[in-house]
């Protein structure tokens, strides 16, 4: 929707709204930045990995899912803004190589089975993704590419360290000290 209104109603003006790495009036891109698209092309080309890792991910745990994106969006913006050269950055190749990032990296945090094996599938299906980490052409945001994944790998990790309590103790009791109490 965001790309028929800009392109059909806008004229493309939504586009200056990308990310403008060092510039105070590029932070609002970190937000804006993976709904713009330059042309159809562009958007056909983010849309079917974008689905598939996204959907692996939500299909794991929806509140996995909204992690992973919303501090994908967030952490990959903040360092494709800090990093990146000056232009503005647009797409959301930078939230699929978090969800690539994410994904492949699982194995080596969560250390078990099943893991390893969706990392491994991950990785034979979507390795060529690495790729678009070398600078190939000026139009291609190689920087975003790179936070993403980065941030990807950091998302993984910090969720390798989030204990959950254990299945056999409610979540009330799982934060409590000493019997429970009853009035």
């Amino acid at each position: 929707m965001v790309f028929a209104v800009n392109n059909l109603v806008l004229g493309g003006r939504l586009l200056q709204y990308g990310i403008v790495p060092r510039h105070l009036s590029g932070l609002p891109g970190i937000i804006w930045s993976p709904f713009l698209h330059a042309s159809f092309r562009h958007l056909a080309a983010n849309t079917l990995p974008l689905l598939i890792l996204g959907g692996v991910i939500c299909a794991r745990s929806k509140n996995e899912f909204a992690m992973v994106t919303v501090g994908g969006i967030l952490l990959g913006g903040f360092l494709t803004w800090l990093l990146a050269r000056t232009a503005s950055h647009i797409g959301a190749s930078g939230l699929i190589f978090c969800f690539f990032g994410y994904l492949a990296s699982l194995a080596y945090f969560k250390r078990n089975i099943p893991t390893f094996a969706l990392s491994l599938v991950c990785i034979v299906g979507y390795g060529g993704l690495l790729r678009g980490l070398v600078p190939t052409s000026a139009a291609v945001s190689w920087e975003g590419h790179f936070a993403g994944i980065v941030s990807g790998i950091s998302l993984a990790w910090l969720s390798s360290k989030i204990k959950k309590p254990p299945s056999d103790v409610s979540p009330a009791a799982a934060g409590s000290i000493g019997p429970p109490v009853s009035r």
